[in-house]
């Protein structure tokens, strides 16, 4: 338990910056990216570290309290944009314009981070198990494509309508 926290913390931070930087686009080539997309792996790898070293029941408490924090940071934001700027603070267009797609983005992440991460951390154990305890290249890169591939994939644009 020497590093629990602060692997859940980094894991946690990671996956709230991810939804954030997700409102920047870039292009690679004829590919168009969200920046946030950087983050992705490391989420998972620090989803992989957790269920190896701490446990699939350990990992699901993370990945709880990460869907908790996220869904924070939802109503947070969404409550930021609301309140009223300052007198003399000309900066709400700017605001406004830049954070207006986190809370959808986030939303959509939510749902798909919540059946990938589980996915992940679940593959992880049970693939743990079955090599008993052998061969964590193979079950970290094998949890990590569940973890991807499964889940739903939401378009942010298509969550307008609930927010």
């Amino acid at each position: 338990m020497k590093y629990f926290l602060q692997l859940a913390a980094l894991y946690i931070g990671t996956m709230l910056t991810f939804n954030v930087c997700a409102a920047k686009l870039w292009q690679l080539g004829p590919f168009i990216f969200t920046a946030g997309i950087i983050l992705v792996p490391i989420t998972y790898i620090f989803s992989d570290v957790l269920t190896e070293v701490y446990g699939y029941a350990r990992t699901r408490q993370v990945i709880w309290l990460g869907f908790i924090c996220n869904a924070l940071m939802i109503a947070a934001i969404q409550v930021a944009i609301w309140l009223p700027p300052a007198e003399g603070w000309n900066l709400q267009n700017e605001f406004t314009l830049i954070l207006e797609n986190t809370p959808r983005i986030a939303f959509a992440s939510l749902m798909a981070y919540l059946v990938g991460e589980f996915i992940n951390s679940y593959v992880m154990a049970k693939l743990k198990v079955i090599s008993n305890g052998e061969h964590l290249w193979f079950r970290a890169i094998a949890s990590t494509i569940f973890g991807l591939t499964l889940p739903p994939k939401l378009d942010p644009c298509r969550i307008r309508v609930l927010l």
